[in-house]
């Protein structure tokens, strides 16, 4: 019997897998930026058949993020591709959507390795996937956030952010500002991304975030704010 096993979107780097560059993206149809590329590379010593599904991104107040499929958004050139040994692949993928956005839209264009079963083969069979962020913007995006509601529970630090702006918010490109007590901490974003489960907040939205406070300062917290990267 054949068992194929998926590991993680987006999260793997290995010899044996395959890599996809940028993993992110952003368009602006209003502008004129509607089309973009990625590549994938295969790195390993034999053939990397793959094919390229797009899905919409949603997020719910806890972080909890729902897939749903979207090819009627994107053209996808070429949709699938075999890429030989040590070579590369370039994969065109152009927003077809709705162009009038009023607000940002979050996407995933996942490249997936397509399993092919050797001849004989039993056992498991590892295949990875690639996800790249892609989010689409209206002309003027822009983010907005109003932090309420701090509080601890143990080794939890507890908050509600507000985004009234029209773009994503994503708190690990910039930096969480927290006095616990009387100390201030600053949590740079790769490490808040770390201690909370998603660490983006959509579109005229509000977020509940449980981030960790192991190793941070004893203390009430209070004065949280967000700091965006340059």
């Amino acid at each position: 019997m054949t068992l194929a096993l998926l590991v993680g979107v987006g999260l793997i780097r290995s010899a044996m897998a395959h890599e996809v560059t940028p993993m992110r993206a952003e368009l602006v149809p209003a502008a004129g930026v509607r089309s973009a590329l990625v590549t994938v590379r295969n790195t390993r010593e034999t053939d990397l058949p793959f094919e390229v599904v797009v899905q919409r991104r949603t997020t719910a107040p806890d972080g909890t993020e729902t897939l749903t499929p979207a090819a009627e958004d994107f053209i996808v050139f070429p949709p699938q591709g075999l890429v030989k040994p040590g070579a590369s692949q370039a994969v065109r993928f152009e927003y077809v959507g709705e162009q009038s956005l009023t607000e940002s839209r979050s996407y995933l264009l996942d490249v997936r390795e397509v399993p092919v079963t050797p001849p004989g083969f039993s056992g498991i069979l590892t295949v990875y996937n690639f996800g790249v962020a892609v989010y689409v913007k209206p002309r003027a995006a822009f983010v907005d956030l109003e932090i309420s509601d701090v509080s601890r529970d143990g080794d939890s630090i507890r908050f509600s952010v507000k985004n009234r702006g029209n773009d994503f918010a994503v708190l690990s490109r910039g930096t969480v500002a927290l006095r616990l007590g009387d100390q201030m901490v600053q949590i740079a974003g790769p490490e808040f991304g770390s201690r909370t489960n998603n660490p983006v907040v959509p579109p005229n939205s509000v977020r509940q975030f449980d981030m960790r406070a192991d190793g941070l300062p004893a203390g009430t917290p209070s004065a949280i704010r967000f700091v965006k990267a340059e």
